[in-house]
């Protein structure tokens, strides 16, 4: 495939022969996968939906079992008062041995929601879900890690919302593990495009957090399941009609989800280790980073990266990031299509190749949620204190 960008940025294609391959995506299956994104891994309810057997539809979604797909919840981050803040920093040469304890020990004190090591600058892209009106202490506070040493150099990008981008089965062959069409296809014609609406921040508490967290770890379960892991991992135990009342009238009704994702590209929560695991090799992670774009460039960038079906995250703001798995048979193509996506925007975008053995996503930090003062909570001076302890506890490991 050649890929050429003109003077206005526009990107031109020819195509690029691929094999045929044997079996065609399913309709059947991708139809089930769109329900799924909407309303869950609900048989019966996804059955009555599309019109068939509830069996029939039992039988699809072994398909996603056969591949390993877990179904998880897509947190509505907006709604939840959160704004999403990403750091890329390099580490002093003093905490480089302790990148991983760090980051786990941010994810519960300050917000960190997952990190990334990318090769072969060795920078770290950090994600965290800031409450809105703290961001700019939680930059403050970045800052001052900075100035001790933590890190060496710093950078923030800040973005009005964020997404994980359902899974477009129509795409992909359920019996063969691979995506069908080749990226040229994707780009021809026109596709209508809505940037996605930031969220208003709604009502919630304590319980609601609880259960969009367990969902956000598996949504496959049942929800005496649930009920069953909160008592187990947070000590609290919740009457079953309560859960009840809080998923629907709290967690569906105010819309804390944004739907569910179909994790294609094999991630799984491991409760053991409390992170994500990754399947080596099948995907390479990457990450696009363009700092401050202009109205024109952030819109021509979205509607791009929308027609990707390997697009795996989303945010834009301020600044925009993607964040993609891209099958190893798709590299070439890809890094094409994101070289000249880079071009058109000049110097104001990165791109990082992500190490997934030095990588970690964690849930949302619902442990910070006061629930006496139904507030969010952080404070720059204590952090950096406790931060300072943690630092020799560290060193000590």
């Amino acid at each position: 495939m050649r890929i050429s960008v003109g003077a206005q940025g526009d990107v031109s294609m020819e195509s690029l022969e691929l094999p045929d391959a044997s079996h065609k995506p399913s309709a059947d299956v991708a139809a089930m996968v769109r329900e799924i994104a909407r309303i869950g891994p609900k048989v019966p309810e996804v059955a009555r939906n599309l019109g068939r057997h509830k069996e029939t539809v039992r039988y699809w979604y072994k398909k996603l079992e056969e591949n390993d797909f877990a179904v998880t919840g897509m947190l509505n981050h907006e709604a939840l008062g959160l704004r999403r803040v990403i750091l890329k920093v390099q580490f002093g040469t003093d905490y480089s041995d302790y990148v991983k304890s760090m980051m786990f020990a941010m994810n519960e004190l300050c917000y960190v929601v997952s990190y990334a090591k990318t090769l072969p600058e060795d920078v770290y892209v950090v994600n965290a879900s800031v409450p809105r009106e703290l961001v700019d202490e939680f930059v403050d506070f970045a800052q001052a890690l900075k100035e001790q040493g933590v890190f060496t150099s710093l950078e923030y990008f800040l973005f009005d919302w964020v997404r994980n981008k359902p899974m477009e089965g129509q795409f992909y062959d359920f019996d063969t593990g691979h995506w069908e069409r080749d990226i040229s296809s994707l780009m021809k014609g026109e596709r209508p495009y809505n940037e996605p609406a930031i969220s208003s921040k709604t009502k919630f508490d304590r319980i609601d957090l609880l259960l969009a967290k367990e969902l956000q770890i598996d949504a496959t379960r049942e929800l005496q399941e649930i009920q069953a892991a909160i008592k187990e991992s947070d000590g609290v135990d919740i009457n079953y009609k309560t859960l009840c009342w809080h998923l629907k009238e709290h967690v569906e009704g105010n819309h804390l989800l944004k739907g569910y994702r179909i994790n294609w590209m094999g991630t799984r929560w491991d409760p053991v280790t409390d992170r994500a695991r990754h399947r080596s090799h099948s995907y390479v992670g990457a990450h696009l980073l363009i700092k401050n774009p202009t109205a024109d460039e952030k819109l021509r960038t979205l509607k791009i990266m929308d027609r990707l079906p390997i697009l795996w995250a989303e945010a834009a703001g301020i600044d925009y990031f993607a964040e993609l798995s891209i099958p190893s048979e798709m590299l070439i193509e890809t890094l094409l299509l994101l070289q000249n996506v880079m071009g058109a925007v000049g110097n104001k975008a990165t791109f990082h190749i992500v190490d997934q053995r030095n990588s970690a996503a964690f849930t949302i930090p619902y442990k910070l949620y006061d629930e006496d003062s139904r507030k969010w909570i952080f404070s720059k001076d204590d952090l950096l204190a406790r931060f300072k302890v943690l630092e020799a506890q560290i060193r000590n490991l």
